[in-house]
């Protein structure tokens, strides 16, 4: 069952902190008031967290993950195509400038 979080709709609460959890089906309706001091509570957005029960292949999916075995080198884990993929000197070289290179500023001031 989840569990909802409820606030105060117009002031905060000195009685109890400002929200308050409650665990409801997902069939419940909203709470009206809160249990604790009988003020009139909103349900509000709070975090949720979800487990996937078992691992996904994306191979059986279609799809084929690389994972980098060396700079310049990504072996294939898992779907089809080729066993390994293999930079040149010339296009390794090109990535390595680009991340040196310093960035561009832009001044937002200027005026055109």
């Amino acid at each position: 069952m989840p569990v909802y979080e409820y606030e105060p709709v117009d002031r905060d609460c000195f009685m109890c902190p400002n929200r308050v959890a409650a665990i409801q089906s997902v069939n419940d309706e909203a709470l009206k008031f809160c249990p604790d001091c009988g003020l009139e509570v909103k349900r509000v957005i709070s975090r949720a967290s979800f487990k996937v029960s078992k691992q996904r292949d994306p191979g059986k999916h279609g799809f084929t993950v690389w994972k980098r075995a060396e700079k310049g080198v990504w072996e294939k884990s898992t779907g089809e195509g080729v066993d390994y993929m293999v930079g040149d000197k010339e296009e390794m070289a090109q990535i390595e400038a680009e991340k040196t290179r310093p960035s561009k500023v832009i001044d937002l001031d200027a005026k055109d």
